[in-house]
């Protein structure tokens, strides 16, 4: 099988289970937001969100480790996960110290007990998953993936509408669905088999923790740009407009549904590819489709925008469709980051995802200290969708540099700029609405149209050898 059939055989299996378990998280939503006010919905998010910062800062990013040395052949996968899961549940025991204080002054000390265990079936979770994925247990991985969702989904009904434990019931449906996910994988994916305390390897854990030092961070900044302007919204604009906004970004979400999908396989695929004879022209090409169909994806939920959120939110999280815009194209370029990410991770220079998530990060919370006093929540959202920008654009032109792979730089600014102005005509509710966003979704297809097209011919081509030239 050639290396773009490959890409698209392991995304199209990550797909079947992750569409399904979206599906099932967007009935998930409507379920939530109908049964928790704008404020209990505000504290759970900011809950889960703090949980994604500490989490991969507590566990070391060693999952990361897991699939990166996983993959290479020169190093034993018994090692590999034996030496993360030892050196991890180590680290994360000192991290729930830290959840400890900052539950304390974030406010949420009663909700200290659930977050440590949150964080803790997350993370390990996370390391199993990656070990699955290093061993090529794809098929697996997606049949985790959906019940994964459909336990969620039971556990919510389970702990929100029969028990109503609220905030509460909200965080430990999601901690109960991780151990479902848990013992899943460790008797289906043999992962107990896997691990032994005698394959700890001093020497390994070294190398896995300097591959994912300049990991940490990075979560760390990528919180920043994605999750603080929740905080400071709540601080300056209140609970109950933080609720709107929280739910806002959840539209968004469909985007990096997708991406998330690809990433999965592409993380895998620029490693293994990395080196090999023509993988610029590979990277070049993969891109080019990614971003035709990221584009024509973000243009189709901002056509449907009202008629979407009216459909997966609760009736008085209907408006928060006005918050949207800017927080779609955020998505859209945060998907592109990831992808350049990968390039990263192929070349085994991590660093540079840091220093270029600092500079989103700072980006994003200055411009949300000025702009959210001073025009509200969509100040926020415009911080959030600048900060990505910013850091695309900078890692477009890094990774460039570092591999020498071709953009097509003009068709990146057309799209971007077509995007821009269907978010403008919602911002503004331009009269005739629905038929502005329509023809901006048009114009989206007719500039995309041929690189996808091409796409498809090169996945149909018989002639394996010339399909991956």
């Amino acid at each position: 099988m050639n290396r773009y059939k490959k890409l698209v055989s392991d995304t199209f299996i990550f797909s079947l289970g992750s569409f399904s378990s979206k599906i099932l998280s967007v009935l998930l939503l409507k379920l939530v937001t109908s049964h928790m006010t704008e404020d209990a919905y505000s504290v759970a998010t900011k809950i889960q969100n703090l949980i994604n910062l500490l989490g991969p800062v507590a566990s070391l990013s060693l999952a990361d480790s897991v699939l990166r040395f996983g993959l290479d052949k020169t190093f034993s996968r018994k090692k590999v996960y034996s030496t993360a899961v030892m050196t991890s549940v180590g680290s994360m025991a000192i991290g729930m110290i830290a959840i400890a204080f900052i539950a304390a002054i974030a406010g949420f000390k009663q909700y200290t007990g659930l977050m440590m265990m949150f964080m803790f079936t997350s993370e390990f979770r996370w390391i199993q998953q990656q070990h699955l994925k290093a061993k090529d247990y794809i098929k697996l991985y997606t049949v985790d993936s959906l019940l994964s969702a459909v336990s969620l989904v039971l556990f919510t009904l389970l702990f929100m509408v029969v028990f109503k434990l609220d905030i509460a019931g909200y965080i430990l449906s999601i901690i109960m669905s991780d151990l479902f996910s848990i013992f899943f994988l460790m008797y289906f994916g043999n992962i107990r088999k896997d691990f032994s305390f005698y394959e700890f390897d001093p020497k390994l854990k070294s190398k896995m923790f300097r591959y994912s030092l300049p990991l940490i961070p990075t979560a760390a900044l990528w919180w920043v740009v994605s999750s603080s302007d929740l905080f400071l919204v709540s601080k300056f604009l209140g609970e109950n407009v933080n609720g709107l906004y929280s739910c806002a970004y959840r539209i968004p979400a469909l985007i990096s549904f997708v991406s998330v999908i690809f990433f999965r396989a592409w993380q895998m695929s620029a490693i293994t590819q990395y080196g090999t004879d023509e993988y610029r022209q590979y990277y070049s090409k993969v891109m080019g489709a990614y971003t035709a169909i990221m584009y024509v994806g973000s243009a189709g939920i901002m056509m449907l925008i009202q008629p979407l959120t009216m459909l997966l939110t609760g009736e008085k999280f209907w408006d928060s469709y006005k918050m949207t815009p800017f927080l779609i194209i955020a998505s859209l370029m945060q998907s592109f980051c990831n992808f350049l990410s990968g390039i990263y991770n192929a070349a085994g220079r991590n660093e540079k995802s840091f220093y270029t998530s600092a500079i989103a990060a700072i980006s994003n919370v200055v411009l949300n200290l000025i702009l959210i006093p001073i025009v509200g929540v969509q100040g926020a959202a415009f911080a959030t969708m600048a900060a990505y920008l910013i850091c695309f654009f900078i890692r477009l032109k890094d990774t460039r540099n570092l591999v020498g792979y071709k953009v097509e730089v003009e068709k990146l600014l057309i799209n971007s700029g077509i995007i821009l102005f269907m978010a403008i005509v919602i911002l503004a509710d331009f009269a005739f609405m629905k038929v502005w966003l329509f023809a901006g979704f048009v114009a989206i297809c007719a500039v995309n149209a041929p690189a996808i097209i091409q796409t498809a011919m090169k996945l149909l081509h018989r002639d394996g050898t010339a399909a991956d030239a």
